[in-house]
């Protein structure tokens, strides 16, 4: 009999060891896939802030999860005669835009936005997230247009998510 008990208590053993390194081995995969991007990493409503050279535009950009957006903006453009007090030029840019967004797992991505007045691409990374489920949501993001803006500046704007 105690052979038999012997033999239970070192069987016990072992599984507790099988189970422990099988609870490393869970908790190590998961932490792994926490540091994954998708396209589910940005989704919801965000706000489009950019200021640089002169020329400022900001509204509305949501995401839908899948790889779809929608951007409304308007901006703020430099004076035709740049003296002190001139009028600037608010512009509402071509209402409402329909694009395609991509997410790398390092949380790079690529972002395309026909406008009337020619299409923006965007290469963008996520700065900031919080955690919601498994997603690891996207709550700042900055990006660079690969072309100049309206007046030929350099677009570089943030996204902050505001809600969803």
């Amino acid at each position: 009999m105690q052979n038999k008990s012997a033999q239970m208590k070192n069987i016990f053993k072992v599984m507790a060891v099988i189970l422990v390194i099988l609870g490393i081995y869970t908790a190590q995969s998961a932490m792994a896939s926490d540091q994954t991007f998708t396209k589910a990493s940005l989704q919801g409503n965000y706000a489009y802030v950019n200021n640089s050279a002169n020329v400022a535009s900001l509204g509305p950009i949501s995401f839908d999860g899948k790889g779809g957006l929608t951007v409304d903006l308007i901006a703020n453009l430099p004076c035709g005669n740049p003296i002190p007090n001139c009028s600037r030029n608010i512009n509402d840019l071509p209402l409402v835009a329909n694009g395609t967004y991509t997410v790398a797992t390092n949380g790079t991505g690529l972002a395309t936005i026909p406008f009337s007045t020619g299409t923006v691409t965007y290469n963008f990374i996520i700065s900031e997230t919080e955690k919601k489920g498994r997603i690891l949501l996207a709550t700042q993001v900055f990006a660079i247009g690969q072309k100049g803006g309206l007046a030929g500046q350099l677009i570089a704007p943030t996204w902050s998510r505001i809600s969803d």
